[in-house]
């Protein structure tokens, strides 16, 4: 397996992860109902957010906390739903991905959820 090189990586990776995780039992309807995700209009800025995370790129402009907290307060979100998000990542990036920056990705992902955890969950 190759590691995750550019963007295009990222796109098949979040691809993949969304078709997981907008079927998911659990968080599933975060996606699905609570905020009707367009994945054609969401990929570019998630993408946008992950080449900014990992290799320091610009054009990421949206808050990710704020984000996440507007839709705590439309849908209250458990540890256990953080959990599932990193649970369903980690697994797209260990079946296609393996490397420095594929572990980056994950390590960065698990400081992102303890970070919404404590300041959405903890503090709400």
């Amino acid at each position: 397996m190759e590691d995750i090189k550019n963007r295009a990586d990222l796109e098949k990776l979040f691809t993949n992860f969304y078709e997981l995780a907008l079927n998911d039992e659990l968080i599933g309807h975060f996606f699905t109902e609570v905020i009707p995700l367009d994945l054609e209009a969401h990929l570019p800025h998630i993408i946008n957010f992950w080449e900014a995370n990992l290799w320091g790129k610009k054009g990421y402009k949206k808050n990710v906390l704020k984000v996440h907290t507007d839709i705590h307060q439309k849908s209250k979100m458990k540890i256990e739903h953080f959990d599932r998000w990193l649970k369903l990542l980690n697994q797209c990036i260990d079946e296609n991905y393996k490397g420095s920056i594929s572990e980056k990705l994950k390590t960065n992902a698990l400081s992102i959820a303890t970070v919404m955890k404590s300041k959405i969950i903890w503090v709400s």
